[in-house]
């Protein structure tokens, strides 16, 4: 089995990977289906408090307010979010985590894994249905866990300010039942350390061969390669650390097309002789550059230190404000669903137990009847 057949056996290869159609359509129905869905939440809301009496709807708004839930407009007057409109709201809180990893000095895989969690997330779920401030702790905390990167939970939220443990578990198992319960996420950073290894041993002329080959000829235009190499390799790097976290680089290619397309944007030369190298039949080199293009440009489109503009910053604060108007008032609480849920198994466990007891007592006493009750021994 070769290194592409076992990528194949991957669950993000078998889970995550589409094509660009493919991953539009999916975001359009999971924003179709969640606009459904906001908008009947909203009308039983509505029901329910037109239902009660207007001391009890007094009493329920300023008991919302005090909880953080959102007030509830009309569902016919409620302008829901487009599928564009979400996806820049899941950009920008990717570039949110990468901050917050920043500053909870979490490793680079750590803060990789953490923004495929949150992109993995929102294929299936909409930001009008889970809040993504909360969703991008709960991804960062369980990335620690599955990065082997032990962070304790009550530090943890105390670094992030304003944020309690229970606000960060609360919705731990949605985003795991989200992820499938496939943690694992192949990162292009260790191939890119590969790679750079070998051009450096190409570059010195030490690189292994076939038997009865020789090292290959450095073209004169590449002058000196072991310098280009290493400039290479930095830029390459920075790429991977943020353009490919920023945008949708791991649902299309895999991690080596990827890591490939950083360095073909880091020094184009270099990598053509490289593949040059690597690949020496013509028809196949084509294939993959084109492939390898196609990723570079994916790649381009979010240069290393991008930040918002503030024409973006406006559009950005903008949708904020819609998401809070057409936000599930039935699942803005996570901690209170999170507590309410668990209250309630424990309740239908102590139910069980009492009809376990029951039963025991009922077959206990219909023995006594049938058989009369247990001998006592007497001291005679």
């Amino acid at each position: 089995m070769n290194e592409d057949d076992r990528y194949r056996t991957s669950s993000q290869y078998r889970y995550w990977s589409y094509t660009p159609a493919g991953l539009a359509d999916l975001r359009s129905k999971t924003n179709k289906l969640a606009t459904e869905r906001v908008r009947a939440a909203i009308a039983r809301v509505q029901a329910s408090r037109a239902a009660s009496t207007s001391q009890n709807a007094s009493a329920e708004t300023s008991e919302a307010e005090r909880s953080g839930t959102p007030a509830v407009t009309a569902a016919s007057e409620v302008n829901f979010l487009t599928p564009d409109e979400e996806l820049k709201l899941v950009r920008f809180f990717c570039q949110q985590a990468l901050q917050l990893g920043d500053h909870l000095n979490l490793p680079t895989d750590v803060k990789a894994t953490a923004i495929q969690y949150l992109k993995r997330f929102y294929l299936t779920n909409s930001t009008m249905t889970y809040p993504p401030a909360a969703i991008l702790k709960t991804c960062l905390f369980l990335a620690t866990k599955t990065e082997n990167h032990y962070y304790r939970l009550t530090k943890f939220a105390d670094a992030i300010g304003k944020t309690t443990p229970e606000d960060v578990l609360a919705s731990e198992f949605l985003l795991t039942q989200a992820l499938r319960f496939t943690f694992d996420v192949r990162h292009p950073f260790r191939a890119l350390e590969g790679a750079a290894m070998e051009l450096q041993a190409l570059a010195n002329g030490s690189a292994p061969v076939l038997p009865g080959m020789d090292n290959p000829e450095i073209p004169p235009e590449l002058g000196d390669v072991a310098a280009r190499v290493r400039d290479a390799h930095g830029n390459a790097r920075e790429r991977l650390k943020t353009s490919a976290l920023l945008t949708d680089a791991y649902f299309h290619f895999t991690p080596s097309q990827i890591m490939l397309g950083s360095l073909l944007l880091a020094d184009a030369e270099l990598t053509r002789w490289f593949m040059t190298v690597k690949l020496p039949s013509a028809p196949l080199l084509e294939r993959v550059m084109e492939t390898l293009r196609a990723c570079a440009d994916m790649l381009a489109a979010v240069p290393p230190d991008s930040q918002p503009g503030e024409a973006e910053m406006r559009e950005l604060k903008g949708l904020a404000k819609k998401l809070t108007r057409c936000r599930d008032p039935e699942k803005a609480d996570l901690v209170g669903l999170r507590r309410a849920k668990r209250d309630g198994d424990g309740e239908e466990e102590l139910r069980k137990a009492k009809k376990r007891k029951l039963e025991r007592e009922k077959v206990q006493k219909e023995g006594e009847d049938l058989f009369g009750p247990a001998l006592v021994k007497r001291d005679v």
